[in-house]
């Protein structure tokens, strides 16, 4: 019987590591036999035998720049809690490393092109640090090893990812984005060559996925949010079309249930409902995008099993648009149909937290809705179509002061119950903005909170759109106290602000 041959996997430990800590103070201790005779530098000796204070190695940039210890607790300092500011950790190198074979080996190397070589710190990077906090759930993680292949194929992919890597380990610091910069212009130059020569039968799903990649970091690199990647979300849509029109020969596969295929869609549905507050409600690529037959059951790693509330939501979301845009409805949209659909929707599958998140959304989509409902009934530019728009006592009483306080009480209880170790955390920021806009001045202590998961949230994901959330709360809170009812979507929209939350 033939032994399979191992694959070459090597463990080293950090530097810093409490085992390499205590090999070496195990290499320095004086043995037992030794002999020590009395000088005038004992009293030396024994200060200098007082225990040291162990220096922080990964102390927070607050703490460095105050000069005092960090107790470098992840991912808010204790002191940063205290101080209630944002906690800006540095990098963590694993306890413990797999030194992957492709990275190790000079024989596997050279699977790469010769003229595009990777960054192998940015890519390892990427995969321990960036795409943990792309997905719901950790142990359904597309986006991390089972992307390399995808890399050594595409040089624009690789690139993609590199410049998200360089950016992410900066916190997008817009001064500090000269390797992020350059990555993502060699990866745009690159996609655009490959479309050139792709036409609807032969275009790559690797492509597609450099494009989507792009325009999700667009608004993460942006020093101003004014910019949310819209010519990509418009490319991503387009391609997307192409894929679900029917056959067509997809670089050697017609298989619609490929599962990066499946990955995409449910990547532009999210993407899509994130933006739909943001998009031209009218703009014709919005229309007729096929639906995908997804297996009801197949779990999702950016939407879990909430496909169809998404489409909802995002229906929504133009509906809102619009109004604000042009002061009136779409005859198409059925507000109060809207309403039992999302009223009707309840997770039944994914774990606790999985759940709750799906749920916040859902209301997330209800307070919109009913925001929508107020904005028209309150004015007097909408037409009398509009305010009829086929509402009954029922939706009046759903839509009252009493259930959109209780959506969004619901919402935040269970959005801070949420452990920031679950990976699923990156994903609250925006049901979380539209529950918070809805706290009053009694609220007090549950708007710090949520200031202070914001923060925990930046400290984690590295996302400005966290830091902008708190600051347009900030902002908001003060005119809702003095009695002007302006939503979140009013102020922001009045600020110029296009806030992305894909």
């Amino acid at each position: 019987m033939s032994v399979a041959a191992k694959r070459p996997f090597k463990v080293r430990f950090a530097n810093g590591s409490k085992y390499q800590k205590a090999i070496e103070a195990h290499e320095h201790e004086p043995s037992a036999c030794q002999i020590s005779f009395p000088s005038h530098s004992t009293s030396r000796c024994e200060e200098s035998s007082k225990p040291q204070r162990t220096k922080s190695r990964l102390g927070c940039l607050e703490c460095r720049i105050r000069r005092v210890k960090c107790d470098e607790t992840f991912p808010v300092c204790l002191r940063c809690q205290r101080r209630g500011s944002v906690c800006m950790a540095s990098n963590r190198p694993a306890r413990w490393r797999i030194e992957m074979p492709w990275l190790s080996n000079m024989a596997l190397l050279n699977s790469w092109p010769a003229d595009n070589p990777p960054n192998k710190r940015l890519v390892q990077y990427w995969i321990e640090q960036v795409s943990q906090g792309l997905c719901i759930d950790k142990n359904h993680n597309p986006l991390a090893l089972p992307l390399l292949p995808y890399m050594v194929a595409s040089p624009s992919l690789l690139h993609a990812i590199q410049s998200i890597s360089a950016g992410h380990e900066v916190f997008f610091n817009d001064r500090a984005l000269t390797l992020c910069l350059q990555e993502r212009g060699h990866s745009m130059r690159l996609v655009r060559e490959e479309l050139q020569v792709q036409d609807s039968e032969t275009i790559s799903i690797t492509s597609i996925l450099t494009v989507f990649l792009l325009g999700v970091s667009s608004s993460w690199i942006e020093s101003r949010p004014e910019s949310w990647g819209k010519e990509h979300l418009d490319g991503a849509r387009a391609l997307i079309k192409v894929i679900l029109a029917g056959p067509r020969n997809m670089a050697g596969s017609r298989n619609e249930a490929d599962p990066l295929i499946q990955l995409l869609y449910g990547w532009f549905l999210y993407w899509d409902m994130t933006c739909s507050i943001l998009d031209d409600p009218d703009n014709v690529l919005n229309q007729g995008i096929p639906k995908l037959g997804q297996d009801p059951d197949c779990f999702h790693p950016m939407i879990g099993f909430s496909s169809e509330l998404y489409s909802k939501v995002a229906d929504v979301g133009r509906h809102c648009r619009r109004l604000y845009d042009r002061g009136h409805a779409d005859p198409d949209f059925d507000d109060g149909e809207a309403e039992r659909q999302l009223l009707a929707w309840l997770p039944t599958r994914g774990d606790k937290y999985i759940r709750d998140l799906s749920c916040a959304y859902r209301n997330h989509g209800l307070l919109m809705l009913y925001e929508a409902r107020h904005l028209v009934e309150s004015s007097d530019t909408f037409s009398s179509f509009d305010k009829r728009d086929g509402h009954d006592q029922n939706d009046n009483e759903s839509g009252s002061a009493s259930n959109i306080r209780s959506l969004a009480l619901q919402t935040i209880e269970s959005m801070l119950e949420t452990p920031l170790t679950e990976p699923c955390v990156n994903y609250q920021s925006l049901p979380l903005l539209s529950a918070a806009a809805e706290l009053t001045s009694a609220d007090t202590d549950l708007r710090n909170k949520v200031i202070s998961r914001y923060k925990a949230l930046y400290s984690l994901a590295r996302f400005p759109i966290y830091m902008r959330s708190v600051q347009l709360l900030e902002e908001l809170w003060p005119l809702r106290d003095c009695g002007l009812g302006v939503s979140w979507l009013d102020l922001s929209l009045t600020k110029g602000w296009k806030l992305c939350y894909s």
